[in-house]
């Protein structure tokens, strides 16, 4: 799978590894046992893996998505869930189902909020929004690390878990964050 993610998700390697470790660094700060931390490891690397499916010129756009792209782009979460629910760990395979699912119960693909997110969900949601934002992509150059910080700090209790973003602080707090951007 993870070949296949490389060929079509633009600067993937960086991207997913970036997401993971921030993602176990989180998990640890909530004081999840090993098993947790593993499948937390495997779904940041793992957690767009259904963008396979959808069109590299989507993927790639260089402005705003229209409403028929964004659409596709938001199933994502849902296409990774069906290729990995009979290979992974079911925990592993609801992670990357649930990693667009807000706090406020206004994210994707279904709506949930709160603590109806699966924790490994909530901790990648944060750590995949770090990265979007530090790093350059399609649609966005890299904005710096203190910005992401402040855009995560601003976003606690509507977009993302509380607890999280405590924890999220704490790390930024002794420069423990991930701060390779890509280029």
């Amino acid at each position: 799978m993870i070949e296949v993610m490389e060929d079509v998700i633009e600067d993937l390697h960086g991207h997913v590894h970036r997401v993971s470790d921030l993602a176990v660094n989180l998990g640890i700060g909530i004081g999840l046992g090993e098993i947790d931390l593993d499948r937390l490891a495997l779904a940041g690397v793992l957690h767009d893996v259904g963008k396979i499916h959808l069109d590299p010129g989507i993927l790639g756009k260089p402005g705003p998505l229209d409403p028929t792209e964004r659409e596709l782009m938001n199933r994502h979460p849902e296409l990774g869930f069906a290729m990995t629910r009979n290979r992974l760990d079911p925990k592993v395979a609801e992670a990357i189902l649930y990693h667009h699912e807000r706090y406020d119960g206004r994210g994707y693909p279904f709506g949930l909020g709160g603590e109806e997110i699966p924790i490994l969900s909530r901790i990648i949601l944060v750590a995949d929004a770090f990265d979007a934002i530090t790093s350059t992509r399609s649609y966005q150059i890299a904005l710096p690390v203190e910005f992401a910080v402040n855009e995560i700090r601003k976003h606690a209790g509507t977009q993302f878990d509380p607890h999280v973003v405590d924890l999220f602080l704490e790390l930024a707090a002794i420069n423990r964050l991930p701060l390779e951007l890509s280029a």
